[in-house]
């Protein structure tokens, strides 16, 4: 046990020191303090188990020392050692945090056994958190083991009573969620990187992913396998299919994107539907589909996006989900985009995003981006854009109608914002527009 004396008399301190000598040799006096503001200084310095701490010092007081090492040292245990037997000064320094009030001249007997007791109380907090670290490193090594076991189970729909008793250990509950993928592709690492770089950065993404994955949803991990590593996301009950669909696009993406940042690995995500314990299978089994689909991001790739791309073949109801080797501008997809051009034609007035016209068409924004610049040759605010500009020519046309106007009639809510996308379009401000059509 490491002790501080502090007392603004050396003979005090002397006497406490010798006293601690003979009847406690296994304390150690680690350093001395005259003013209250020395024995401030010199606790946050030390780190002392115990201060005997004198109430009255010149500079700080005991007590306002002992608010200061109570703040700074929560640790420190503080015993009061005062030559007045007044009621408000141990009032005072319980309430602040002391420990025992002691009044001088202290009998030897009472100082060795305070500072004995406190010595107990020391070693069984120490002791406890050292046992509390040994159970937190037993309980790291089991719990990746058990995680594995259970996401094993809720894949297969085994064993519901121990599915149960492992969600408890880990302290997750889960009532329905979706199978992600997230994996290694040929252009995950450059092509000219050596072997032992890649296996290296490849633990490095898998560590990462796994630590990411647990701070950002309440998920279950399973095992990585040929540079694949699945995961099983929780969703609340009932289940939102869309909603799903767009919140779990966006985590895939906030998982590969921090993996690449801090690792440089550069991964791709398959995502199955939401379902409930016992339909879980079919999940992973569509994560995988669209992880193996040669989508046209390659980045994160939804289930529910590519369903209906083919014409669904003859299968049994445990057949594994199939897709299309690569992507390519089937009857489905053209239709999805032809409703998105339409809506946005009927719509173009309204305050429009991305997400809204993505939802009309029952696709994440993701998905819907990337097959609208496919097929269209032009993203969808380009196109919403032109779809706009064309309507304010029209508008334009007609004296009566101000370009003020006109901006508002076309979904714009800024005048000066529309005159200049109109002059970027067409080359023309609406007012050199309109002067060139009298």
């Amino acid at each position: 046990m490491r002790i501080l004396v502090a007392d603004d008399e050396p003979i005090e301190r002397e006497a406490l020191r010798v006293l601690l000598q003979r009847h406690l040799p296994e304390a150690e006096v680690v350093g001395e303090a005259g003013t209250g503001t020395q024995a401030v200084d010199l606790a946050e310095r030390l780190h002392p188990d115990v201060i005997l701490l004198d109430i009255q010092m010149p500079g700080l007081t005991g007590l306002e020392a002992l608010r200061e090492i109570r703040s700074r040292c929560p640790d420190t245990r503080c015993v009061i050692v005062s030559a007045y037997d007044y009621f408000h000064f141990a009032r005072d320094a319980l309430r602040l945090g002391a420990v025992d009030y002691l009044l001088k001249p202290v009998k030897r007997d009472q100082m060795v056994a305070l500072l004995r007791r406190l010595a107990a109380e020391i070693a069984s907090e120490r002791q406890k958190r050292q046992d509390d670290l040994a159970r937190k490193e037993q309980l790291a090594l089991v719990r990746p083991l058990a995680e594995a076991e259970l996401y094993r189970l809720l894949i297969s729909g085994e064993a519901p009573d121990r599915r149960a008793t492992l969600q408890q250990f880990l302290g997750i509950d889960f009532r329905a969620g979706f199978c992600m993928v997230l994996g290694l592709t040929p252009r995950s690492f450059p092509p000219d990187m050596p072997g032992p770089e890649r296996a290296r950065l490849k633990e490095a993404a898998f560590q990462y992913l796994h630590s990411l994955a647990h701070s950002l949803c309440t998920c279950v991990i399973g095992v990585e396998e040929s540079g694949v590593r699945p995961l099983l996301v929780t969703v609340d009950v009932p289940i939102d299919e869309y909603h799903s669909r767009t919140w779990s696009s966006a985590l895939a993406h906030r998982l590969r994107d921090r993996v690449k940042e801090q690792t440089g690995v550069r991964l791709r995500a398959g995502i199955g539907r939401p379902a409930l314990p016992g339909a879980l299978l079919r999940s992973y089994q569509e994560a995988m589909a669209a992880f193996r689909f040669e989508d046209v991001s390659e980045k994160v790739t939804h289930f529910g996006d590519l369903e209906g791309l083919e014409p669904a073949e003859e299968a049994g109801a445990q057949s594994p989900p199939r897709l299309p080797d690569r992507w390519r501008p089937t009857p489905a997809v053209l239709t999805a985009v032809a409703r998105g051009k339409r809506f946005i034609e009927e719509h173009f007035a309204e305050e429009l995003s991305l997400e809204r016209v993505a939802r009309e068409v029952s696709l994440t924004p993701y998905y819907f981006s990337k097959i609208f610049s496919r097929v269209c040759g032009e993203s969808v605010v380009d196109y919403l854009t032109r779809v706009r500009i064309e309507a304010a020519k029209r508008l334009l046309a007609d004296p009566a109608i101000s370009i003020k106007e006109t901006c508002f009639r076309v979904g714009y809510n800024d005048p000066n914002y529309f005159s200049r996308v109109f002059k970027k379009v067409t080359g023309q401000t609406p007012t050199e527009y309109r002067t060139s059509m009298v």
